[in-house]
């Protein structure tokens, strides 16, 4: 674009010094139609880079989601292909659930046992009760068995707790995704062991519920740049097409300045700071956000409240830009 803007103002000499003659071809005029023209072109790019700055290091922003069962075993199924569409709560793979129903079962029976007992000491205290009425059992009797009806009481309660606790397992075994979305690079198979270690997951869910597209700026172009600006977005796999947007969020945060505890002292080298700051536009088209590819790479304009006249450079900039794209597209 400023190749552009040099090369009107060279139609510009043109004009004035050979088409229409309105001043000589002196030193003294070709250098002021020079410096002039140097000095208008510099306060424009000025005003434009920071009224409308354009950064070419977009990208779209796909959260990742390490798959991690919430329990341990063989894998007998994995009923999907990588880059698979998937809804939320589809299965993702199934887990052998065999020993997980035989845990049910036991604490299923565990509870039984626990409700006889209960049982027995209910009629056995009842007894006691009408025997110490007629002076024909002593109290102790009468509290022992008080006393092992409310144990099996307690048995009871944390079987019911167990058996909930090995219920929620044994569904758990079923792996489904955590939200639309697709698996990439999937290796799971069918006899594979996989662990509910956090640092072992079994698949990396890739999710596409999200319309946001990763730019960054130089600190002195971000300076404007508010919340709620429109944006201009042109993906290099779509040549010929520019989108919508809005700016949802600006991390004006830089890894270079922050301090981590240690035992040594900061080190200032006095190199300047070269942090930019990170800006999230959020495309108005969902259903093109939501079937670009994660990382599809892109240019962004932001037009801020300010400096509104030069936001059409920008605005013609995106659309050369976007229809360039046919020529270095793949």
């Amino acid at each position: 674009m400023i190749a552009f803007i040099s090369l009107c103002y060279a139609g510009l000499y043109v004009l004035v010094f050979n088409v229409f003659g309105l001043l000589k071809k002196t030193t003294a005029n070709i250098c002021a139609f020079a410096g002039v023209g140097v000095a208008i072109i510099a306060a424009v790019i000025f005003v434009w880079y920071t009224y409308s700055p354009i950064s070419q290091d977009g990208r779209i922003f796909r959260y990742v989601i390490p798959i991690v069962p919430n329990v341990s075993g063989q894998v007998v199924e994995v009923p999907i292909t990588g880059l698979q569409t998937l809804d939320k709560g589809d299965v993702l793979f199934r887990i052998d659930p065999q020993p997980y129903a035989i845990a049910v079962r036991q604490v299923e029976a565990q509870i039984e046992r626990s409700r006889a007992e209960w049982r027995l000491a209910k009629t056995n205290r009842d007894r006691a009760e009408r025997l110490v009425k007629v002076q024909s059992a002593a109290q102790a009797d009468l509290d022992t068995w008080t006393a092992n009806m409310e144990v099996a009481e307690a048995s009871i309660a944390a079987g019911e707790a167990q058996l909930a606790n090995a219920q929620w397992q044994l569904e758990e075994t079923v792996v489904r995704a955590p939200t639309a979305g697709h698996v990439v690079n999937l290796q799971l198979r069918p006899g594979s062991f996989v662990t509910s270690v956090p640092m072992a997951s079994s698949m990396a869910f890739v999710v596409t519920d999200s319309e946001t597209v990763l730019t960054s700026y130089s600190q002195s172009a971000a300076r404007k740049v508010a919340v709620g600006d429109s944006a201009d977005v042109v993906f290099r796999g779509r040549p010929g097409e520019t989108f919508g947007g809005v700016v949802t969020r600006i991390v004006a945060v830089g890894g270079q300045s922050q301090l981590a505890a240690s035992g040594t002292l900061p080190s200032m080298t006095g190199a300047p700071v070269t942090d930019r700051w990170a800006v999230m536009v959020e495309l108005d088209d969902k259903d093109v956000a939501g079937n670009l590819e994660q990382g599809a790479a892109a240019t962004v304009a932001i037009y801020t409240q300010f400096g509104k006249p030069v936001h059409v450079i920008s605005k013609v900039a995106m659309r050369m830009s976007a229809w360039l794209g046919y020529l270095t597209a793949p």
